[in-house]
């Protein structure tokens, strides 16, 4: 995620709620400010609007992310948003169709929950986005909550492939900025906390995975012990 930066958004609430938690962009500045340095969470900003209302804000990214189902049926919460904003006029499937050839293409019509796909070749738009980043949380549409570490697969497999975009990329078509919503945080029902924290740890972990000091642990160690797979299990999972 070199040079990447990241803008995460969550929609205003539509009335006052009698729930008690604390919003996703609460939780968000809150996990990302525990656990990344100073230099790295200038990368993340945190706004709370409506995707509708960012050309108002003169909001542009190169990607964005799609909080999708495995068979990239874009028709249900974000994911329509994206389709009314990213198809043609009057062909809202168009973006259904796009995802779909793409996970066809890589998976045979399957891409499974914690997965990501990068396809470009979107249409002209108000954003100037030319990829969007399909990363199913789920299957279907249904609650997650039974998911210890869905968020934390997803991101991570984000990070992944715009590592690997990038590497390969021409400079014009390198990914530089990224928008996103909550991972599972809708129809998936997982809590802002979890979720705000197992993006935060991805980030963290994959930092610190390509940075010198993680690739020389990795190289001065033959392998990775279970004792420390625990560690980062209890840390992800809470356990």
């Amino acid at each position: 995620m070199s040079n990447v930066s990241f803008i995460l958004i969550e929609p205003p609430p539509r009335r006052p709620s009698k729930d008690t938690q604390a919003s996703l962009i609460t939780e968000w500045q809150l996990a990302f400010a525990q656990h990344l340095q100073p230099n790295d969470l200038e990368r993340f900003s945190f706004l709370e609007r409506r995707l509708d209302r960012l050309k108002e804000a003169q909001v542009t990214f190169d990607c964005v992310v799609s909080p999708a189902n495995s068979y990239g049926i874009m028709d249900g919460g974000f994911d329509y948003y994206l389709s009314v904003a990213f198809s043609p006029r009057k062909d809202v499937y168009a973006l259904t169709r796009l995802v779909q050839a793409a996970i066809r293409d890589r998976y045979y019509g399957f891409a499974p929950p914690g997965s990501c796909i990068l396809v470009p070749g979107l249409w002209p738009n108000d954003f100037s986005c030319k990829v969007i980043a399909v990363c199913p949380t789920m299957r279907y549409p249904e609650e997650l909550k039974w998911h210890k570490d869905i968020v934390y697969n997803t991101m991570w497999s984000l990070l992944v492939q715009l590592e690997t975009w990038n590497k390969n990329a021409d400079d014009e078509k390198k990914i530089k900025k990224v928008l996103m919503t909550g991972l599972g945080t809708g129809v998936g029902k997982i809590s802002p906390a979890v979720c705000a924290r197992q993006m935060a740890l991805a980030v963290k972990h994959f930092l610190h995975a390509r940075s010198e000091e993680g690739q020389r642990s990795s190289a001065e160690n033959d392998y990775l012990s279970w004792d420390k797979v625990f560690d980062l299990a209890k840390e992800v999972c809470g356990r």
